[in-house]
């Protein structure tokens, strides 16, 4: 069952992310799942059986993964957090990247940059220095544009990027962060991955609470009992999250919002639907 599906997973990521440059190979017989669009039409006439063209990629694709490792994005108060989450897809794309013949490429950030790891064929096992930083006890605030700003000066190569990163990145410097998300999709293949949760603007009506915001370290006082104020908060994140979202694709830029509520497997699928 596991290898059907990581055998299933690896045709639609490949017809997802269809190489821009292939190669002609022999013909083999059409099985469920193929694309439809390697349809080999004169051996199938000649057979009255479908077969379909093998490909192979002659160079693959540069996928650079750009992961927000700052405190926020370690929220989470369902089955998992948003990092544990956003990990976990990391390594399943990663994987099936490899399988397809692609390089592959890591930068991991927070108001700086972390760690970049440029794209390899068998990459290094950034996955375990991502765990490092996310378990470190320093405190890393969100900084998306300083992300956006290293990868516009080293990707040379037309690049596919994938921004894995917590909502809230968004909301600072927006008109910066659509500038520089123009310029990276004028030169590459670009789509994000905001990271939810159901509950970041809902709480338990708990009375009076001071908390404490996890990246700058400001305080606030909130009334939890105060139901309309509570209710307006809400309102207003989720209309100004739609805007976020709906400024991101007018630039151009597939969005794809991953809940913590959801597993790997069924985010994959899908993704590739």
């Amino acid at each position: 069952m596991i290898l059907w599906t990581k055998n299933v997973l690896s045709k639609l990521y490949r017809k997802f992310f269809y190489p821009s440059g292939i190669v002609l190979a022999d013909a083999r017989e059409y099985v469920a799942g193929d694309d439809t669009r390697l349809i080999n039409w004169n051996i199938t006439a000649k057979t009255n059986a479908l077969f379909v063209n093998n490909i192979c990629a002659d160079s693959g694709n540069d996928i650079i993964f750009a992961l927000d490792v700052s405190e926020s994005i370690k929220f989470g108060t369902k089955k998992q957090s948003k990092i544990s989450l956003a990990i976990d897809i990391l390594k399943s794309l990663s994987q099936l990247s490899e399988k397809n013949n692609d390089r592959v490429g890591c930068l991991t950030f927070s108001n700086k940059v972390e760690k970049y790891f440029p794209p390899r064929r068998r990459p290094q096992c950034f996955p375990y220095t991502i765990d490092r930083i996310v378990h470190s006890p320093e405190k890393l605030r969100t900084d998306l544009l300083v992300a956006l700003r290293f990868l516009n000066k080293v990707l040379t190569k037309r690049s596919r990027v994938i921004l894995i990163c917590d909502t809230f990145a968004l909301t600072v410097g927006r008109k910066a962060i659509l500038a520089q998300l123009h310029i990276l999709k004028s030169r590459h293949d670009v789509m994000m991955f905001p990271m939810v949760d159901n509950n970041d603007m809902l709480m338990a009506r708990i009375g009076r609470i001071t908390i404490e915001d996890s990246e700058t370290g400001e305080i606030f006082e909130i009334d939890t009992d105060d139901i309309e104020m509570m209710a307006r908060i809400a309102t207003q994140y989720a209309a100004y999250q739609k805007l976020i979202f709906r400024d991101v694709e007018n630039v151009g830029i597939k969005i794809f919002p991953i809940n913590t509520q959801d597993s790997t497997m069924g985010l994959l699928f899908k993704l590739f639907k």
